[in-house]
């Protein structure tokens, strides 16, 4: 029978208004039914809206509160009401909201008893939390850590905690001995993480009956929460643990996405207790394990709010995050690798050099692939690779820097520092003291034009990053010549690099460039190269392949969009390329020549790259 016919055979046998809401359910469930009723209705409800939509949508706290009240007046739980609480359970659903698991955790309360925390014992995280507050012995330790759990279980779905939910958490982790919170912490973090690893590994669950992937909705907030509260004691070995759990947190499983986002974001905030520099290091380093735009979005959150305690301006945050993995100022790395020493060299002329030696002397056999040491040397000189890539990636971006450094922030950041230094001394430089700017090269210790003079810098210098543009045709010659003969080889191309003015026929139509339209492209070569040159691709529609990569140069409150139509399943069409400030078209007369140059070459490098030989015709 359904529902709808069962509720107006109701109405018409008890002589209820038919206009009867969910709220005059609720009361009529309260006042006129005995248990069995009661029981009946829930059933015919629950299946009826099983049947039509595959979910609940009657009012499950009100109807518990109702089961409640009438187990308070009989003082006892009968069986018909306790068919009625597992009627409320929704432990078969897919994805089960907060509120939902609360009213969940009130069931497994009532119809089991326990501890009043609302502490979900539906994973395996839940059963230890709930069993260690049974277990403690002292009194006042088992009230502080119910305190505690308490309060984490007020954390909600924020990315990092309100000042007044902190000030709290501390004042509670203070009462708590602190050997027994590192070590519970420890305990269930790595259990936690061992969770994940069983679930990726493809090993099943032991808590088959209920429909979970990781944890409960109120339990990955616990955890979230107690990943916070690691940074409070001060604890390194601590937060370092953190380290191996993010991995695992951000790890996609298939098309689902990552299990925890929630609780890898979680580890960012506590990594920001740890110094400026090596919190930063770390954020970085796990940002890039990030593919989630929101998730990225609430991670940097994270680092311009460090930036900020710490007065640093954003767009430096980048220059404090690069490693030095160890060099030292000639570029030389040396690692004991078994018996044998691994060395990793980075040349003056840009090349690297990575082989190894014993007693001074170089080897030319190569240790076995199996052996542990060289796997891990192996891996630290790629890691190196990686950083010295993105290094020179973000220097080639300076060229659309408006902010210049100081010459003392220049001076350790980028020419003092061990791995940077490699690229600033194959760079040509803008100085500039009093107004009066000159370009400079790092050249035998001192700062010399292309004639070889040296120029006088101070801390009042300003530099930048020296573009073709802004120079003569003579001074670009001079400068080709004299890298020519010392022999220079550009991290990318500077001196060389070709540049872009808007044609006549572009400043005629005014706001759009098609110089590079109609070029037929490699669809994957093409979405590689726009995300290696740092262009954000945003899909027009999710029926088709058509694109508009996208780059926003905040400095210049400039957004630059580059239009691409699908072809074939694997290939793109080209077409205009254009300029807003405030969501205004701009037009090209009035864009900065350098950013004109910039965003024009980009868009050569991709027909380059990924172009085919055929051409569209409109």
């Amino acid at each position: 029978m359904q529902f709808t016919d069962f509720w107006i055979g109701k109405i018409q046998a008890d002589n209820l208004p038919e206009a009867i809401d969910a709220a005059g359910l609720i009361k009529y469930l309260s006042v006129f039914t005995s248990d069995e009723q009661c029981f009946h209705i829930i059933y015919q409800w629950h299946e009826t809206t099983l049947k039509r939509t595959g979910d609940w949508w009657f009012p499950r706290q009100e109807l518990f509160k109702l089961i409640q009240s009438k187990v308070n007046k009989k003082g006892r739980l009968t069986e018909t009401l306790m068919h009625c609480l597992v009627l409320l359970d929704t432990s078969e659903k897919k994805r089960v909201t907060v509120a939902e698991d609360r009213v969940n955790i009130q069931i497994d309360i009532m119809m089991h008893g326990g501890p009043e925390q609302l502490v979900s014992r539906r994973d395996a995280l839940g059963i230890l939390v709930i069993e260690f507050l049974s277990n403690i012995k002292s009194t006042r330790q088992r009230d502080y850590w119910s305190s505690f759990i308490d309060h984490c279980l007020t954390a909600g779905d924020v990315n990092a905690p309100h000042r007044k939910w902190w000030k709290r958490a501390k004042e509670l982790v203070d009462r708590i001995e602190p050997e027994q919170f590192i070590a519970r912490l420890r305990d269930w973090i790595s259990f936690c993480q061992g969770q994940l690893m069983s679930i990726h590994s493809g090993r099943k669950q032991s808590f088959t009956d209920y429909d979970i992937d990781y944890l409960s909705a109120i339990n990955h907030n616990l955890l979230k929460a107690l990943i916070w509260c690691s940074a409070i004691p001060d604890n390194k070995t601590l937060l370092d643990l953190l380290d191996t759990y993010i991995p695992w947190a951000y790890k996609r499983k298939g098309s689902s996405g990552p299990l925890s986002v929630k609780t890898g974001t979680a580890c960012m905030y506590a990594y920001t207790f740890l110094s400026f520099r090596e919190a930063l290091t770390r954020i970085a380093r796990f940002r890039g394990l990030v593919r989630h735009s929101a998730t990225q979005k609430s991670i940097d959150k994270i680092l311009h709010g460090l930036a900020q305690q710490h007065e640093i301006p954003p767009h430096q945050l980048e220059e404090y995050i690069v490693p030095d993995f160890g060099l030292d100022q000639q570029g030389m790395l040396r690692v004991s690798v078994g018996e044998m020493t691994g060395v990793y060299s980075l040349q003056d002329s840009g090349k690297l050099a990575l082989y190894l030696e014993k007693d001074g002397t170089q080897l030319p056999a190569v240790l076995p692939a199996t052996n542990p040491a060289l796997k891990d040397f192996k891996k630290l000189a790629r890691e190196i690779d990686d950083t010295l890539s993105a290094s020179c990636m973000r220097l080639e971006r300076s060229f659309l820097r408006q902010h210049p450094w100081s010459y003392t922030h220049w001076k350790a950041f980028y020419l003092d520092h061990p791995l940077v230094r490699n690229l600033t001394t194959r760079l040509i430089w803008n100085f500039s003291t009093n107004g009066i700017q000159v370009a400079g090269y790092y050249y035998d210790g001192n700062i010399v034009d292309y004639k070889g003079k040296r120029l006088v810098v101070s801390e009042e210098t300003q530099v930048s990053l020296w573009h073709p543009m802004n120079g003569s045709m003579k001074t670009v010659k001079a400068w080709r010549n004299f890298l020519s003969e010392h022999h220079v080889a550009q991290p990318f191309e500077q001196v060389n690099r070709v540049t872009y003015t808007p044609t006549p026929d572009e400043l005629t139509d005014g706001y759009y460039s098609s110089r590079f339209a109609c070029q037929v492209l490699n669809r994957d070569k093409f979405r590689h190269i726009i995300s290696q040159r740092g262009w954000t691709l945003r899909q027009k529609a999710a029926h088709n392949w058509s694109y508009v990569p996208h780059m926003a140069l905040m400095e210049w409150d400039i957004r630059v969009n580059f239009f691409a139509d699908k072809k074939e399943e694997d290939t793109v069409v080209t077409d205009l390329l254009n300029f807003y400030r405030e969501g205004v078209p701009l037009a090209l007369c009035e864009v900065p020549p350098v950013v004109f140059s910039e965003m024009i070459r980009d868009v050569s490098l991709f027909v380059a790259i990924a172009g085919t030989t055929e051409l569209h015709n409109r």
